[in-house]
């Protein structure tokens, strides 16, 4: 494989880790509406959106959100270590 054609396929592999990033941080938000945040859901009217911190959730008792914010830990140390030992800065929205 061409090393330039390798790069660009390492590239894609972390283009394709942020996705899963993305993926996992909207089940917790799910499942965390569904239990602890229940009474929040409820109360939010239809069509209003809100920025909840990634915090919030690192303090649930719930197992499988703690399980979940154990993969995107996971997921985040991927990524740096494949980025750093390549050498590619990836910009959001890249």
């Amino acid at each position: 494989m061409h090393p330039n054609h390798y790069h660009e396929t390492i590239k894609e592999a972390l283009n394709t880790l942020i996705g899963v990033n993305d993926s996992i941080y909207n089940s917790i938000v799910n499942i965390s509406m569904q239990w602890e945040l229940k009474e929040f859901n409820d109360a939010v009217p239809i069509g209003e959106t809100h920025q909840l911190d990634f915090e919030i959730f690192k303090h649930s008792s719930d197992t499988n959100i703690q399980l979940l914010i154990q993969l995107i830990g996971k997921e985040e140390e991927t990524f740096d270590n494949l980025a750093n030992i390549n050498g590619i800065e990836i910009e959001e929205g890249e």
